[in-house]
């Protein structure tokens, strides 16, 4: 149950001491993006503009947190009523960054909460809700061993196989069977891989998708190196775009109740659209009922805002995924300042947990 949500304004030397909301987003998210820069800075001008608030970076990574006392000692030292954490302890394994949340998120309510982030970095677990809300989602099926995969695939037919916690677009491959050999899309055409499976010492199978390389080729060295992956399990979906006109999906950002910007994203050369993988990107208008979809997916995992991918084949969609934390922002493409719209959202919800 959280404490301490009720934090009042202090005097301090004569002066009133703002309340603090604090934010972490980490230096490789702001350094990665004119977007997410630009995100951050407005986040943080539009708090401190506000009449009763100010940010306060954190590093929660780094912060000395051994209690639930230390906790509540930094929550009141530094007048906390929220804290924005738009990095995720499921993205970057930390034991101190994890524990320290833990602890905090006991005292002040973290926007997006933990357990939003349990649920949003687990592509199986989102999938359930969302069926459970009739949501449009491709069926899938969570593949254990290498027979069970053989089995599965239908020969010369198109599917897409991605890690049930992995982010941006790291394992996501278009692959195929054909007369018992696989193949993976890569830079713009099929190569033939090797699909093996790892035995664990307690049991369990682990799949892993192998490039082939030779000794006299430093490409295909470089390749494999990058592009092999291990999958536990590896989630298989029906492959559902259209690869003619590139591979392409669709991304809005939603916050609390409103879709502040969409984008088409769309690669030639491979399955996955992210910008940071060739995708290019341009401003897109979404319909109401895909934004009253996305809305709903946001809700959904009990996010109080969140990247949406919605993949598209015509006039056809479902959704992909839903992006918790962190996710790249389009402000470069859209014009939206997302961080200003992220900012006056995060002082009404701040607002509200003071007068309960």
């Amino acid at each position: 149950m959280l404490e301490n949500t009720k934090v009042k304004t202090v005097e301090e030397h004569g002066k009133i001491r703002k309340l603090a909301i604090g934010i972490y987003i980490p230096d490789w998210f702001y350094n990665s993006d004119e977007s997410d820069k630009m995100f951050t800075d407005e986040l943080i001008k539009t708090i401190k503009q506000s009449r009763e608030y100010r940010p306060l970076r954190l590093n929660l990574a780094k912060l000395w947190i051994f209690s639930e006392k230390d906790a509540e000692n930094f929550v009141r030292k530094n007048n906390l009523v929220a804290i924005v954490q738009h990095d995720s302890k499921f993205y970057r394994k930390n034991s101190k960054y994890s524990n320290n949340v833990k602890l905090l998120e006991r005292h002040i309510p973290f926007f997006n909460s933990t357990k939003c982030q349990e649920l949003g970095h687990n592509k199986i677990a989102t999938k359930k809700v969302l069926r459970e809300k009739n949501i449009p989602v491709l069926d899938d099926k969570a593949i254990h061993s290498l027979e069970e995969l053989n089995e599965y695939l239908e020969e010369d037919n198109l599917y897409v196989v991605k890690p049930p916690s992995d982010g941006a677009g790291n394992g996501v491959k278009l692959i195929k069977k054909c007369e018992r050999e696989f193949f993976t899309y890569d830079n713009g055409h099929w190569e033939n891989v090797d699909i093996v499976e790892i035995k664990q010492e307690n049991g369990e199978r682990k799949i892993k998708i192998e490039h082939r390389a030779s000794l006299k080729s430093p490409r295909s060295l470089f390749k494999k190196l990058f592009l092999d992956f291990t999958y536990h399990p590896m989630l298989v979906e029906p492959y559902f775009n259209d690869h003619g006109k590139g591979f392409s999906s669709l991304r809005c950002t939603v916050i609390g109740d409103m879709v502040v910007e969409a984008v088409k994203r769309t690669n030639f050369k491979n399955i996955t659209s992210n910008i940071a993988r060739g995708g290019s990107a341009k401003k897109f208008e979404l319909s109401n009922d895909q934004k009253t979809t996305a809305i709903a997916v946001k809700n959904a995992v009990g996010a109080e805002y969140a990247g949406v991918d919605f993949l598209i084949r015509g006039e056809e969609w479902v959704i992909g995924e839903i992006n918790i934390g962190p996710f790249t922002l389009f402000s470069k493409y859209t014009g939206v300042n997302v961080g200003k719209i992220l900012g006056e959202h995060l002082i009404k919800k701040c607002d509200e947990l003071r007068r309960y």
